[in-house]
């Protein structure tokens, strides 16, 4: 196997592990045998257990922005975008999982801590493009109340298996689009 592969094969198995375990519970040995590797082969790409987190973290990071980035050049529909973001609770929720494992680390340590702000400058940065498009003037602002709502619908819907998350995104878009009707008659 390549060099570049095998780093992506221990990313996978790092994420799952992580989403599934939480950081501190999470061992290399767990993550070598996800990856059905050696521990030691772990160390030769990787210093350590948070250099490992990290790199999970810049290619989630990086997957998604491309996604967002290569949608806003199609001029995609902004329920477009809560719709993918909605189904990702359902169809990949350790993405959750890790980001709120994530989140909890940055309240305890400072370099995570400026790796959780970063996530969220770039969450905030990725919607407040489609939402300028869409006219809404406050789209920084708007950007950070969506990721507070993102955030907290997925983890009810994480959490609460009969949570009807579907009905909170059609009045999360409803009020969307009733502050867009109001901002056109100002």
């Amino acid at each position: 196997m390549v060099k570049e592969d095998k780093r992506k094969q221990i990313i996978k198995s790092a994420y799952k592990v992580f989403a599934q375990k939480g950081y501190e519970n999470a061992s290399i040995k767990d993550i070598a045998s996800e990856a059905n590797i050696t521990p030691g082969l772990i160390h030769y790409y990787f210093k350590n257990k948070e250099e490992l987190l990290l790199s999970v973290q810049h290619t989630l990071q990086e997957k998604y922005h491309k996604q967002y980035d290569d949608r806003t050049k199609r001029n995609i529909l902004f329920q477009e975008v809560l719709q993918e973001i909605k189904s990702r609770s359902e169809k990949d929720p350790d993405w959750y999982r890790f980001r709120y494992e994530i989140y909890s680390l940055g309240l305890k340590n400072k370099e995570i801590e400026r790796e959780v702000i970063d996530i969220l400058n770039m969450g905030r940065k990725s919607l407040s493009n489609p939402l300028r498009e869409i006219g809404i003037e406050e789209a920084d602002e708007m950007a950070s109340l969506l990721i507070a709502c993102f955030d907290g619908l997925a983890l009810q819907k994480i959490i609460d298996k009969d949570f009807d998350i579907d009905r909170s995104y059609i009045l999360l878009e409803r009020l969307i689009t009733n502050h867009l009707s109001t901002s056109d008659e100002r």
